[in-house]
């Protein structure tokens, strides 16, 4: 999704509806004409705009054409019904969150073969369709999961990596570019430590924190501690957000804790780690943070 892509009105024009629906422009206009499938509004030179529902319906009617049902059958339907439908006559789509998980499983097929151009376009799509937090949830983070087995399997290379690693962050960064952050919203300082350079977790905390109203200011990874602080002093950041994705390398252990005990000093320090991380047996003067929800949680309870 580019920012020419978005209408300053969050109105979006054929030729960005087709890209983001994955239908032809031919066939939205039949859809439309004939079945009633969508209303979309009009600009002074009768040129059709679609807002965001209109997307995500066009989506679903998609869903459910591929499925077997004729257009003529679904095209009157509410929104719900087309959920229902999707979820009742795949076999392999049970439910909303199984839908989601066949969507990772293409994503990471079109990454497998170096289809570049439609793994971003199955990522820009959703992204498109969701909102901010069930993109989150219920899609960057399981594809996370999904790369880190995948990659533990050997059935991904460094270079599909640095692929997913590229798209996520052009991605979410075009997406917080689009969030404005709610009116007197505190700034929060998001980095990895030092030596810690896998930065999923540190962006998809960012995110987050930008959809939930927040100014995040990344840093990005290999940070020391003494820069975290002084970054969290002068940009005025009331929390300072931490990312570690991996278990402490030897002799690593000590200077860890000393850095994040130091910037706890002087800024709230969240802690992002995996679950059953050996920090966890610290008494650290944080808030230690092992699931997306909880961040979730925490950012709401903060801000409101």
């Amino acid at each position: 999704m580019t920012n020419t892509a978005l209408e300053t009105n969050g109105l979006y024009p054929m030729r960005v509806v087709s890209r983001l629906t994955g239908l032809t422009a031919d066939t939205i206009r039949v859809w439309e004409r004939r079945y009633g499938a969508v209303d979309p509004e009009r600009t002074d030179g009768n040129k059709r705009r679609y807002s965001g529902s209109h997307v995500r319906r066009l989506v679903l009617l998609r869903r459910a054409t591929e499925l077997g049902h004729s257009i003529g059958q679904v095209a009157s339907l509410h929104d719900e019904e087309l959920r229902r439908i999707i979820g009742e006559t795949s076999p392999d789509i049970g439910s909303q969150v199984s839908v989601y998980a066949a969507l990772v499983e293409d994503y990471l097929e079109a990454i497998s073969r170096y289809e570049v151009q439609r793994a971003e376009s199955i990522l820009t799509r959703t992204a498109a369709i969701l909102p901010p937090m069930t993109l989150t949830l219920e899609v960057i983070v399981p594809l996370m999961r999904r790369v880190g087995e995948a990659w533990n399997e050997n059935e991904l290379r460094i270079s599909h990596e640095h692929i997913i690693s590229g798209q996520l962050r052009s991605l979410l960064g075009t997406l917080m570019r689009h969030t404005e952050p709610k009116a007197g919203a505190p700034r929060v300082i998001v980095a990895t430590p030092p030596r810690h350079l896998h930065e999923f977790g540190a962006i998809i905390g960012a995110f987050m924190a930008a959809s939930r109203g927040y100014e995040p200011i990344y840093l990005g990874t290999h940070m020391p501690f003494d820069e975290i602080s002084d970054a969290a002093d002068q940009a005025g950041a009331s929390i300072v957000l931490l990312s570690i994705a991996r278990d402490c390398e030897p002799g690593e252990q000590t200077g860890l804790i000393a850095g994040v005990e130091k910037v706890a000093r002087k800024h709230e320090v969240w802690l992002g780690l995996p679950q059953g991380h050996e920090l966890e047996g610290y008494n650290l003067p944080v808030e230690l943070l092992a699931r997306y929800e909880d961040l979730d949680a925490l950012l709401t309870s903060q801000i409101g």
